[in-house]
């Protein structure tokens, strides 16, 4: 890595987060929605960090994506990150793999130097993607082609495709390697998915990538980027996983599944901040049940109540009070004297206030605690 290069590379990282820090995120659009939604996920996936954590963690998740915006335009990217892992993996462009990835830190920077190897590859997007930003994915390729001198050649491809499989397959038989993004979740067909343990939670995993390196013979291989406190980048590049053919396809694709949401999740543990996918994972969730039970009657006859912080947010929402459930991504409008009473916890004799049958509903819902 040239220091120069690095140092200026740094330096412009600077500016794009103290830009930021100058921009007061409670007035912008929609922050306290998504706020909201990241703390409920953060609290569900990762329930160790603490609640009064979160603000703090979602500010520097919003910088992490501001540089990977950033990085989007830096074509020397590849000379500004260290790999490490199997490197002899992107020793052989001409031989084709499944390349996996998230969603994290510089992510950007894997295509980057898939390209400037000489691999001929496709990478999936959802529709949205494909729609807005082909364009400009095709006009970095371009540019990456003139100035590294190099034949790579890619692709990009619409997930939601339905014989997005079949093109697929064809590519990697005609010596082409894929790109794919698991905790994007998106594809074709709602029965294409394989139940993971991911964190703290189960969610439903897309399997295709994993049918299509059984059904190819093609190893998937699992790759990492994420941003070190010193704004270095690391590329990580894990071992080849080949597909087994003395087990059924199913049985190889849920323990392959599984292995790769476990290789990705480390990294999400020691990087939180850095993950994109905060943003939408609740979308992956396996339905919880949402069904209340019934609170003890003890519960209704405390000398002194408190609102439910580490369950529920108060937000206004288009100048309404609105109540978030972190548990089971509900929300619920309330009114504003509601709002203002909540806010001044704890609480002695609510019922008084309340009334018995929203002091009893409340309770119900460990909205009072």
């Amino acid at each position: 890595m040239n220091s120069s290069d690095f140092a200026k590379y740094k330096s412009a990282l600077l500016d794009c987060e103290d830009a930021l820090d100058r921009v007061n995120l409670l007035q912008e659009e929609g922050y306290l929605v998504r706020f909201a939604i990241f703390s409920a996920n953060l609290a569900n996936f990762l329930p160790e960090i603490p609640l009064d954590e979160h603000a703090s963690l979602f500010k520097k998740l919003l910088v992490n994506l501001a540089f990977e915006s950033f990085d989007r335009n830096v074509l020397n990217i590849g000379d500004l990150c260290s790999i490490q892992g199997d490197k002899s993996v992107l020793s052989t462009p001409t031989t084709p793999k499944i390349f996996c990835t998230f969603h994290l830190g510089s992510y950007r920077i894997i295509a980057n130097l898939l390209i400037r190897l000489g691999y001929n590859f496709s990478t999936i997007v959802r529709k949205d993607v494909y729609t807005q930003q082909l364009e400009s994915m095709m006009s970095y390729t371009a540019r990456m082609k003139e100035r590294y001198d190099t034949e790579s050649d890619v692709r990009v491809l619409n997930s939601e495709d339905p014989s997005i499989v079949l093109k697929l397959a064809r590519e990697l038989k005609n010596g082409r390697s894929v790109l794919v993004y698991l905790d994007g979740n998106t594809g074709s067909g709602e029965d294409n998915f394989d139940q993971v343990n991911f964190l703290s939670q189960k969610i439903n995993a897309r399997k295709g990538m994993t049918y299509l390196s059984y059904i190819s013979g093609v190893p998937l291989v699992p790759v990492v980027s994420y941003r070190q406190p010193d704004y270095s980048n690391i590329m990580y590049v894990g071992k080849p996983i080949s597909p087994d053919k003395t087990v059924t396809r199913e049985e190889f694709s849920n323990t392959t599944l599984q292995s790769l949401f476990d290789f990705f999740a480390k990294y999400l543990i020691s990087h939180p901040e850095q993950w994109e996918g905060w943003n939408y994972i609740q979308n992956a969730i396996v339905t919880p049940e949402t069904v209340h039970a019934a609170p003890p009657p003890a519960a209704y006859k405390r000398s002194s109540y408190e609102f439910n912080f580490s369950r529920y947010s108060i937000f206004e929402l288009k100048d309404a009070a609105v109540l978030f459930d972190r548990r089971f991504y509900s929300t619920y409008e309330i009114s504003d004297s509601l709002r203002k009473y909540l806010m001044k916890s704890p609480f002695v004799n609510p019922v008084r206030v309340l009334g018995k049958p929203i002091f009893q509903e409340l309770v119900r819902q460990e909205i009072l605690i």
